[in-house]
């Protein structure tokens, strides 16, 4: 198992493309899409029941090294403050099947992996 960050970040759908960029530019290129989350906040009642998905909200989220994510957390505070949403942050443990875990093994041997 590997010590990793889960970031799990709540906006409008209208800028997903924003925070995908910005995941690229901090070379995160796996990121999962929850479309039309529905809750109560700040902002009272947001529903998923839009005509569109411009006003609605989603939730994307992705996991990375601990290292990865201090890279990239003062363009995720920018981000939020310019566009609005929350950022949720986990400590979490990431549980490979053993290909992947010894591919894993093989790229830190190598120095792919830091």
């Amino acid at each position: 198992m590997i010590n990793m960050k889960k970031v799990e970040v709540i906006i409008e759908a209208v800028y997903i493309n924003r925070l995908i960029e910005l995941f690229k530019r901090h070379e995160i290129n796996g990121y999962t899409v929850i479309k039309d989350i529905e809750g109560y906040g700040g902002h009272g009642l947001k529903t998923a029941d839009e005509v569109t998905d411009v006003f609605s909200n989603i939730l994307v989220f992705t996991v990375c090294e601990t290292k990865q994510f201090e890279g990239m957390e003062i363009d995720i505070r920018k981000f939020l403050e310019k566009y609005g949403g929350k950022c949720i942050l986990s400590d979490v443990m990431l549980l490979l099947g053993e290909a992947q875990r010894k591919e894993r093994i093989n790229l830190q041997y190598s120095g792919s992996i830091k």
